[in-house]
């Protein structure tokens, strides 16, 4: 059984630290996985679900989280929804990536994304569509400030005028959703990596203020029914303490397709898709995880 918890990892490590301050770390050895998460690059596959509360859904958001403890480095993978990927017994053998999850959940997403950029994924967290609304408006009720264009506003029905504005969660998830201009899918990546940085940004001045730990605890609870993740309790705790202790010092990001890594193409079963150059993707995939330099480029 899964236990549910916060929407990625190191937001969940704030606040399960301070929502069960009453653990300390010599109350556990640490020990099998918990030892790996101290000392070994650990990658979190992060999802957000088109979902509806239908059984089987599409992943609208794919993003792999790697984190080094050695250097307090926390990099941010974001691999673009159609890219045509080759999945696990499918019956055309490739299609679009996001419908790996559709077909097998989060297991032939995971077996997916080893077998065509040769990455193991280690830990999953899974989010939905209200989902991402309650959490949103639990942790950050200021809101988060973004550039809407009149072109997003019109296309998503946003009320506000075209400019700096303050959204919340479900026009934030409006904004974070749109993809019907010239730069489709790229900008809508472009935009999750961004809104992501800031809630990171304002939750790290939550903590660190007074009044802000003491609201940590109800923040667990409100959030916590939201989120999936096959952490166990140990394990989280593990992190919590870790990313406390030695806080992270360095977030980067980048895009699967890389620059001139892919070529448009349609297939009658698929519909327009993103062919990767898989030798140059996986190059640029092992280069950004093994140095510090982001390798965030336009399309």
């Amino acid at each position: 059984m899964k236990k549910r918890i916060l929407f990625i990892f190191m937001i969940t490590c704030f606040l399960l630290l301070f929502g069960c301050q009453s653990i300390k770390k010599d109350q556990f050895q640490l020990e099998g996985k918990q030892d790996e998460l101290v000392h070994e690059s650990t990658n979190f596959l992060v999802l957000g679900v088109d979902s509806r509360g239908e059984e089987n859904s599409r992943t609208d958001t794919i993003m792999l989280v790697n984190y080094r403890p050695e250097d307090r480095v926390l990099k941010l993978i974001s691999i673009m929804r159609d890219s045509y990927v080759k999945i696990p017994g499918h019956k055309h053998l490739f299609d679009k990536i996001n419908n790996a999850y559709f077909l097998g959940g989060e297991e032939l997403l995971k077996e997916t994304i080893q077998n065509n950029f040769g990455l193991d994924v280690d830990h999953t967290i899974t989010v939905d569509f209200q989902g991402f609304i309650s959490v949103v408006d639990t942790l950050i009720p200021e809101g988060i400030q973004v550039d809407v264009d009149q072109t997003i506003i019109d296309d998503m029905n946003l009320e506000m005028m075209a400019g700096e504005n303050t959204l919340h969660g479900e026009d934030l998830l409006k904004y974070v959703r749109f993809r019907h201009d010239e730069r489709s899918d790229f900008g809508r990546v472009e935009r999750q990596q961004t809104v992501l940085l800031d809630v990171i940004d304002k939750m790290n001045e939550k903590v660190n203020s007074f009044v802000g730990m003491t609201k940590i605890p109800q923040l667990v609870h409100d959030t916590i029914k939201n989120v999936e993740t096959d952490l166990s309790p140990q394990e989280i705790i593990t992190l919590s303490s870790m990313v406390f202790s030695q806080p992270i010092e360095q977030i980067d990001t980048m895009r699967i397709p890389v620059k001139d890594g892919f070529t448009n193409q349609t297939y009658d079963h698929a519909g327009a898709v993103l062919e990767l150059n898989f030798l140059k993707n996986q190059e640029a995939m092992q280069k950004f995880l093994s140095e510090p330099t982001p390798v965030n480029d336009e399309p």
